[in-house]
């Protein structure tokens, strides 16, 4: 920012243009750079908000047995509605859990859940964070199977430890099905080198079953 010192005969100077803003203070007239707005429309962001908008319809047009499946699931797996809300908002929110992956996957949105209890899955037998964008999970069998993918959820790394739950997870990414081992994630948050950070693996097919998912806390 630059105190401006007009000639006789001007007294002020306010508004924009060309990328600087002029106004007016104690100190007198002034300039800087006009602050360049931010962007709430990105591409990830309408991708999610269209994806959220359509599994929404999708889900309250199910036939009401299928939304009790849904909510059957949904209790099964621990997952509760908005707020800790119960009943069919609560197998919205099971449906949800599945229906984003499977969409960012490229599948169709699942119409009932899949087997209760969970599917088998590989055993996850180590995760390791190879740098702060790169988590590598090692199972077995490999491949996995051609209707089955691994997934990964995280929960917000730092410099030190948390008391996480699995509530705090977030869905950070998924392999292709029939992946083999080794696969490398990369998560949504960077964990850096020193920090502490709590990730759980799991299986889901592409009838939106999941399997039991295994717990990492890694510190590096």
């Amino acid at each position: 920012m630059a105190t401006i010192v007009f000639a006789d005969g001007v007294a002020e100077i306010k508004g924009s243009r060309r990328g600087l803003t002029f106004d007016v203070s104690q100190a007198g007239n002034y300039v800087k750079k006009r602050p360049s707005p931010i962007n709430s429309q990105t591409n990830d962001r309408m991708i999610t908000r269209r994806n959220l908008k359509e599994a929404n319809a999708f889900f309250w047009a199910l036939m009401m047995g299928q939304k009790i499946l849904w909510t059957t699931f949904a209790t099964n797996a621990g997952i509760t509605g908005p707020y800790g809300s119960a009943g069919l908002q609560r197998g919205c929110a099971g449906f949800f859990s599945c229906a984003m992956n499977a969409r960012a996957a490229e599948d169709p949105f699942p119409v009932a859940p899949g087997a209760v209890p969970p599917i088998v899955g590989p055993t996850i037998t180590a995760l390791v964070r190879i740098d702060k964008n790169t988590i590598r999970a090692t199972f077995n069998p490999s491949p996995i199977g051609a209707q089955k993918r691994i997934y990964l959820r995280q929960a917000l790394p730092g410099p030190g430890v948390r008391r996480w739950s699995a509530a705090d997870g977030y869905i950070a990414e998924y392999s292709p099905t029939n992946a083999n081992s080794t696969f490398d994630f990369t998560p949504k948050f960077s964990h850096l080198t020193g920090w502490f950070g709590r990730y759980w693996v799991g299986t889901q097919n592409i009838q939106g079953g999941r399997s039991v998912e295994t717990q990492f806390d890694i510190t590096s």
